[in-house]
């Protein structure tokens, strides 16, 4: 099974485009929906509450993770009862998915600009509060630019995001086909 992590900023259309695979035959998580997985911690890694209202000063402090034996099996009951040409698409982002990256066999970036951000941030059907909430929003487009910088750094495949989601998840698609056969010939 490939597992490939879909990541991007806030607002670039991970959960819809998990959403969109998977209404079309894929494998595909929203990994902020996986209960147990995603918390925010502390500088000591502590879990603490996510509050209503948060400032920069506690965006600043604390951490969105992903909990590694969470993830681990996440991964292990897909792969489990899937074939081997299957793909596991896991789609989000967190503060430590770097330092997770041995699990994933390929990384996809959803980029997108300042403008469409700010209007997915702003949509009513978002689901996720992050970006509504305090100086949330203000910290994600103020970040953003230098966000998607660093996640360019480490992606296999980037994708223009700010396209209509059919097109971004057939050249997902495209990208992970691409990627696969690159992965076999090595």
């Amino acid at each position: 099974m490939m597992i490939v992590l879909v990541t991007g900023v806030s607002a670039a259309g991970k959960s819809a485009v998990s959403r969109h695979l998977a209404a079309h035959g894929q494998q595909a998580v929203s990994l902020d929906g996986h209960a147990g997985l995603c918390d925010w911690v502390d500088e000591r890694d502590r879990s603490v509450p996510w509050p209503s209202d948060p400032d920069r000063a506690w965006l600043a402090r604390h951490r969105w993770v992903w909990r590694a034996d969470v993830l681990d099996r996440l991964i292990a009951g897909a792969a489990a009862g899937a074939g081997e040409a299957a793909v596991l698409f896991l789609c989000g982002r967190a503060d430590n998915a770097y330092a997770l990256r041995d699990r994933f066999d390929a990384v996809v970036l959803l980029a997108v600009d300042g403008e469409v951000a700010a209007q997915r941030l702003d949509a009513p059907e978002r689901g996720n509060p992050f970006g509504r909430m305090g100086d949330s929003r203000a910290a994600i487009l103020d970040n953003l630019d230098a966000d998607q910088r660093e996640l360019r750094g480490w992606a296999d495949a980037v994708v223009d995001a700010r396209r209509p989601l059919a097109d971004v998840a057939e050249e997902i698609l495209a990208a992970t086909a691409m990627l696969a056969l690159r992965r076999r010939a090595a």
